[in-house]
């Protein structure tokens, strides 16, 4: 049953897997790998992400996405750490990976700071797909979701594109 801010507004991803609760110790882990270039966290991460996938037998998308970083970011952080998440579950489960399927075309405050109606409003229209989803079953991975505006709105780009059912897998949910 979705939650009563979910109701409110229209989702546009079907499910979410979360492999942890966003709170201590792993908080701290995702804030090392994410702000303190400990990218060997992905690697962990990602692997216990594809094992609580593999136990729940979720259903197998087309592709994965990771959610991307706009380009001053990404040359800000040298690296997007969604990606090198999806880089481990995307072998694991030996899927595709749409690296440059998805852009961010506006810079966004980080959601860190913001209300919730402030992120849905920072990340609408944040993001432009340049691939075709059409018939795809699509599986947008992130580290972590707290609101699940920043999933929304990249769901809703894929949907656009055609995708036909798409899911959050992320390494934490708030």
């Amino acid at each position: 049953m979705a939650c009563g801010a979910c109701q409110q507004h229209r989702l546009h991803f079907d499910a979410t897997q979360a492999l942890f609760r966003y709170q201590p110790p792993v908080d701290h882990l995702i804030q090392n790998l994410k702000y303190h270039r400990q990218l060997s966290l992905a690697r962990v991460l990602g692997s216990l992400l594809a094992d609580h996938l593999q136990a729940g037998a979720v259903p197998r998308p087309d592709i994965l996405v990771p959610v991307p970083l706009h380009r001053t970011r990404l040359r800000e952080r040298g690296y997007n750490q969604s990606l090198e998440l999806a880089r481990v579950v995307a072998r694991r489960f030996d899927l595709p990976l749409a690296t440059r399927a998805v852009k961010r075309v506006r810079a966004t405050p980080p959601q860190t700071t913001l209300t919730s109606s402030e992120r849905r409003r920072n990340v609408r229209n944040a993001f432009h797909t340049t691939t075709d989803f059409s018939g795809k079953r699509v599986a947008i991975v992130d580290d972590v979701m707290t609101s699940g505006h920043t999933v929304n709105a990249l769901a809703r780009c894929l949907r656009r594109a055609g995708a036909v059912g798409v899911v959050a897998w992320v390494a934490a949910r708030a």
